[in-house]
């Protein structure tokens, strides 16, 4: 009976050592960075909505210290960004830079992790099954399309602060 005592003690210390050495590979599984997701906002024109939604995902994304590859795309890329609209999103701190509109490519959905149509882009057929977001024009009322944003990048922030990989959503 002596023996089997130490059999057990000899076993027990085995796989306590065994389990000490597991754990801070563990640990250190869990606190790797996740890799960044890929969003893909896609609007009519290309220039406001997307524009907007692009740099205040990345501005927010960099205050969460959450990684994230933001790209924005128009269906059909024309310039229709207001003075007054110029003029409101400099006082909110926001510049959306003078970066040209760009055509949507079946090669940016198919590369992007979750796809984001604005309003009626989601009809379009290369966006099957994006997520579609509802936001009021920015020109004609600033204040409500800035809340609507605010409101749907909330809920997107939530889900990209977990793991990326767990939140993609790749049937989109």
């Amino acid at each position: 009976m002596a023996r089997s005592l130490t059999t057990h003690h000899i076993l027990t210390r085995r796989t306590l050592g065994l389990g000490l050495l597991l754990v801070p590979t563990l640990a250190s599984a869990q606190d790797a960075p996740c890799a960044p997701i890929s969003v893909l906002f896609v609007c009519q024109a290309g220039t406001v909505k997307i524009a907007i939604a692009s740099e205040t995902l990345k501005r927010r994304a960099t205050e969460a210290g959450v990684q994230v590859r933001v790209s924005s795309r128009g269906i059909h890329p024309e310039d229709h960004v207001s003075a007054a609209l110029v003029a409101n999103l400099k006082a909110d701190g926001l510049y959306l830079g003078k970066q040209p509109a760009l055509r949507l490519s079946k090669a940016d959905v198919a590369t992007a992790d979750i796809v984001i149509a604005f309003d009626k882009a989601v009809q379009a057929p290369e966006l099957r099954g994006a997520r579609s977001w509802d936001i009021p024009s920015w020109n004609a009322d600033y204040e409500g399309a800035k809340a609507a944003l605010s409101a749907q990048l909330d809920r997107l922030m939530a889900e990209l602060r977990v793991c990326p990989n767990a939140a993609v959503n790749k049937e989109r």
